[in-house]
């Protein structure tokens, strides 16, 4: 699973929700099981790939089992601590032989998992192996849940208890492979002035091999140049149109979806806590 990228590539699973509507369990907490007998080092870049992905949508990760409640992932934490929370969070959770298992709430960022909205209906998100897949599916207690597989078949990571109302459109989706994958975290976000001077270059350079140059025949010189500038201006705007459309669909990223819902006064008493869950 090692290359060069610090993150795994990350895949939406659902979203949070109520008891009723994730198997059972306490609401809108999210339960992620990681393959025990992978290497400390690729464990815990799985879990710094999900806080990356959470930062970007201003959300934490915290866990919530009882000797670990309230404590959140740092992303700027040493290896070494790291190591010591990822090992207390998956201690505090009941055994399941095979994975280390963790129960953790994603609030946004300056809130707590006791404030209104602030984990209602989060997106889920499971971190993918380079050259294997994701697979998809609900029930048995569950709630709705991903799979991620290695290219091997081995399913590594699993994340469950999400909303079996709001399942994705794919039930599996393939992860693209390491070199791929770097390429793509790798490359450099372009600012939109980069991007536009781009353009622009491209236009100009394509607007000399293919714009069709009048020729000068009539006896007013300024009425050709004027017509001449105008039909320039028209292919450029056409051309700087298409080629804004072509880099706008490159760039679009899935919508991740936020609607807030309201919490019951009685899971505030609860106190949101998961300890030993059953699943």
């Amino acid at each position: 699973m090692t290359n060069s990228n610090p993150y795994l590539p990350t895949y939406r699973s659902g979203f949070t929700g109520p008891s009723e509507r994730i198997g059972g369990s306490s609401p809108y907490h999210i339960d992620l099981k990681i393959l025990n007998s992978l290497p400390y080092e690729e464990k815990i870049r799985a879990l710094d790939s999900l806080a990356a992905q959470y930062k970007s949508i201003g959300r934490e990760i915290e866990f919530s089992n009882k000797a670990v409640s309230g404590r959140r992932w740092n992303l700027n934490a040493t290896p070494e601590e790291k190591k010591a929370l990822f090992e207390a969070a998956t201690a505090a959770h009941a055994n399941r032989p095979g994975w280390d298992p963790l129960d953790f709430y994603v609030p946004f960022a300056g809130k707590s998992r006791f404030d209104k909205g602030a984990v209602e209906n989060a997106s889920i998100f499971i971190p993918g192996v380079p050259g294997g897949k994701i697979t998809r599916g609900s029930g048995g207690g569950y709630g709705y849940f991903s799979e991620a597989v290695d290219p091997s078949g081995r399913v590594v990571f699993r994340v469950g208890h999400g909303d079996i109302n709001r399942p994705e459109t794919e039930a599996e989706i393939a992860v693209a492979a390491a070199n791929a994958a770097a390429e793509q975290e790798q490359q450099p976000t372009k600012s939109a002035d980069e991007i536009l001077a781009e353009a622009i270059a491209k236009l100009q350079k394509g607007s000399r091999q293919t714009m069709p140059r009048q020729t000068y025949e009539g006896p007013s010189e300024e009425t050709f140049r004027q017509n001449e500038e105008n039909i320039n201006r028209v292919m450029t705007q056409l051309m700087l149109q298409k080629a804004a459309q072509q880099q706008e669909e490159k760039q679009k990223q899935p919508t991740v979806q936020q609607n807030v819902g309201a919490l019951a006064a009685a899971l505030g008493q609860r106190g949101f806590a998961t300890p030993k869950s059953l699943i």
